[in-house]
């Protein structure tokens, strides 16, 4: 090897091994995030994390195809953040394209594991009594309200089926190879048992789609290269959309809806009408903008609606283009568990907002996404392209 190849090599190890100190990072930041203890210096921490994966991207050769998108998908987030005040657009692209050359796979594991020994410590401090709840009791709606639900130190018990249903799904993704019949029936009365602890029908419902579609996946081998399903996947991720943009407009309070969107609303436990209850009305349809508003910082379940509400309606239809484009990827690379695993969130995020936030190590399709843009981009894996394990 010539002095300049071992220079480039120190360079790339640089590079690998800043992308994985700022994973961890963010993943520490996730599980403080859930634990019931009030992180300070947030802010400071995703400034870190930001440094590390931009000094990633710094060490990284791109083509001048992959330049040209980088530069549009920045030029997009930029404006987002001067308009909206809103810097994770702006951290989330930077750290998809620092993913090119990362093993995502052991990108995926870090997250995965690093995630559950986090979970694992806050429900050990809950049950110890030095923080957190173990159970979250009168916190939920409805018939609910007077259930004491199982939470492990995470706050409430939806935020911990939540993050149960998200480990689950990247799990099947990263094990699926070596799931048998036991694995499947094991993860179906994991369904059963997270429900009953939580009492939390959309992780419920959920759940049982991804295991079941996994299973079919598993089982029926001629599915995992029918295009009819890739493009079922992307009306249905296209409907849940159409959906969150009509509860956006329909949105008010429960007097001036009609019944039957009363019945719809009860039956999602309240999303819709809570979409409206703040000043001037909240997230519904009327007040989006094509950038957002430093001033849109309310919270609500709706996924999509959220997505459109805080980045604007041009980052979110962005957004759904690329979604799209992922699952298409994935179709090209016979990736049928990652188009799952895309899916899964897809469905998930027009109920529960849970990939819609500040904290990029809790959206797994960002990891996928981090592993295909460059495929995308130049529309196909490049031959004898190299790739470096985390942390290699």
């Amino acid at each position: 090897m010539t002095d300049t190849g071992r220079y480039d090599s120190r360079i790339e190890k640089f590079g690998r091994i800043c992308f994985t100190i700022g994973l961890f990072w963010e993943v520490l930041i996730v599980i403080l995030d859930k634990s019931s203890w009030i992180n300070g210096v947030e802010g400071q921490m995703f400034r870190v994390t930001f440094l590390l994966f931009a000094l990633k991207a710094c060490c990284t050769k791109y083509t001048a195809k992959e330049w040209g998108a980088i530069l549009l998908a920045g030029a997009v987030a930029a404006l987002c953040y001067l308009i909206s005040t809103r810097d994770e657009a702006v951290r989330a692209v930077v750290f998809v394209v620092s993913m090119k050359g990362i093993d995502h796979k052991k990108a995926m594991k870090l997250v995965f594991w690093g995630t559950i020994a986090g979970m694992a410590v806050l429900a050990a401090l809950a049950f110890a009594g030095i923080l957190g709840e173990v159970v979250d009791a009168g916190a939920g709606y409805g018939f609910k309200a007077d259930i004491p639900r199982l939470c492990l130190g995470v706050g409430n018990a939806n935020a911990l089926a939540c993050m149960i249903w998200a480990l689950m799904t990247l799990g099947i993704y990263l094990y699926h190879e070596k799931m048998r019949w036991q694995h499947f029936a094991l993860l179906f009365l994991l369904c059963a048992a997270v429900y009953a602890a939580t009492v939390t029908r959309t992780a419920l419902v959920v759940m049982l789609a991804t295991v079941a579609g996994a299973a079919l996946f598993h089982y029926v081998p001629r599915l995992r290269n029918a295009a009819w399903v890739y493009r079922g996947g992307i009306v249905l991720l296209l409907a849940g959309v159409l959906f969150s943009v009509y509860a956006a407009h329909i949105s008010t309070w429960y007097e001036f809806l009609e019944d039957w969107q009363v019945t719809l609303d009860r039956i999602l436990t309240g999303r819709i009408t809570s979409i409206y209850a703040y000043e001037n009305g909240g997230g519904v349809l009327r007040n989006w903008k094509l950038f957002g508003d430093p001033d849109y910082v309310q919270y609500f379940d709706m996924g999509y609606v959220r997505l459109f509400y805080w980045y604007g309606i041009i980052p979110g239809i962005c957004c759904i283009l690329l979604l799209c484009l992922l699952i298409y990827q994935c179709q090209k690379q016979g990736d049928y568990m990652g188009f799952l695993l895309v899916l899964s969130f897809c469905v998930y995020t027009v109920i529960e907002a849970h990939a819609v936030s500040v904290y990029l190590a809790r959206n797994y399709v960002l990891l996928l996404l981090g592993a295909y843009w460059t495929a995308i981009v130049n529309t196909g894996p490049k031959k004898g392209a190299t790739v470096y394990a985390v942390g290699d």
